[in-house]
């Protein structure tokens, strides 16, 4: 396309030339601003890479598990930004009986009410992986789920893992697999699994006294939990630095751990200035640096609050809440309140979305 002559004609930025439009996309930092860039116009689609690599880590979004906008609509997916203070919305025509049950790097967790349709979706790209069926009672068994993979879902060997943590099995399998390989992942035939993760191709498995590490559904290494830790309610965080343990002890109070690869052993951090926990009610957890984010604070937990068990008697409206704790300290800040202010008790726990290409 030529470059305008006239000056007058500077105005339209369609025409600037390509290499400068590229340059432009690269100062993007948010994913979502990066979509709309690209569809400004055709030149600017043509002249911007689809995935850029240089985004840095997104800071998470909230999962609000109701339709603010058209009740009992489930084909938009709702998220609140809480750094940004708005609301971003997904058009997603599926099945009215399909719903979210887990979060991923970027991809969610669609099931149908049988089972008979399972499903990952990157709802910023809008890309879908198809997941064998589910046969097992997907009503009960999933409300709260974890979702963990093994590698980049373009690595042939990448394993899904999917564990329902109110039942005693584990679901894994691989891109293009025709069922799902099911695993009893009780300790002993007793002790239940509280969660798992992978790490550099391993999988970690937590359960009330130890943790367990498998290679290929081999057992390579067994870690016995120090005392305190077997009475805490305990999650694997999700980082880039290797593998965290979230701790909650009986008196509300936060640990965090971090799995020491040489000496095999969990150490506590106690210089937590640069860390972030996103929790949310029943669902995964978050680790997040806060490096790069002046607007986050550090040694904080971002915690969504359910409503009050009391809310469904009086059938009244009851707000989401989102709160900042820092550690070592009982009390907690209000961050922000429900931004629809239209969520009715009960609903699923909202969970954490991080925004991603990948």
């Amino acid at each position: 396309m030529p470059f305008p002559d006239s000056p007058l004609e500077f105005r339209d930025w369609a025409y600037l030339p390509p290499e400068i439009v590229e340059l432009i996309s690269t100062k993007v930092k948010s994913i979502k601003d990066y979509v709309r860039f690209r569809t400004v116009c055709s030149s600017w689609f043509s002249a911007s890479l689809p995935k850029l690599r240089h985004h840095p880590p997104q800071l998470p979004w909230l999962m609000l598990p109701y339709n603010p906008f058209k009740p009992g609509d489930s084909s938009w997916l709702v998220f609140y930004d809480f750094w940004g203070y708005k609301m971003h919305k997904f058009h997603i025509p599926l099945s009215n009986d399909t719903t979210c049950y887990a979060s991923f790097r970027g991809w969610l967790l669609l099931v149908g009410s049988e089972g008979e349709e399972a499903l990952l979706l990157n709802p910023i790209t809008q890309a879908r992986i198809q997941l064998p069926p589910f046969t097992d009672r997907i009503e009960k068994t999933f409300a709260n789920c974890k979702l963990t993979f093994s590698a980049n879902l373009t690595d042939g060997n990448c394993m899904i893992t999917v564990f329902p943590k109110r039942s005693r099995l584990l679901f894994c399998c691989r891109v293009g697999d025709s069922c799902w390989t099911r695993y009893d992942c009780r300790l002993n035939g007793t002790t239940k699994l509280a969660d798992v993760t992978y790490s550099n191709g391993l999988l970690y498995s937590l359960y009330e006294g130890d943790m367990m590490i498998y290679e290929s559904n081999k057992l390579v290494q067994k870690i016995v939990l120090e005392p305190k830790l077997r009475t805490a309610t305990k999650c694997f965080l999700e980082g880039k630095s290797g593998v965290y343990v979230l701790a909650l002890h009986p008196m509300k109070n936060i640990e965090l751990y971090q799995f020491d690869e040489q000496f095999l052993e969990l150490r506590l951090i106690s210089d937590t200035s640069n860390k972030a926990i996103f929790y949310a009610d029943n669902s995964p957890c978050l680790a997040v640096s806060t490096d790069d984010w002046d607007s986050l604070d550090g040694g904080s937990v971002y915690l969504d609050y359910n409503c009050s068990s009391d809310a469904w008697k009086s059938a009244v409206e009851s707000p989401y809440r989102i709160y900042c704790a820092q550690w070592g300290n009982a009390s907690i800040r209000h961050v922000v309140q429900d931004p629809s202010k239209k969520r009715r008790w009960p609903l699923e726990p909202a969970m954490w979305f991080q925004p991603s290409f990948f």
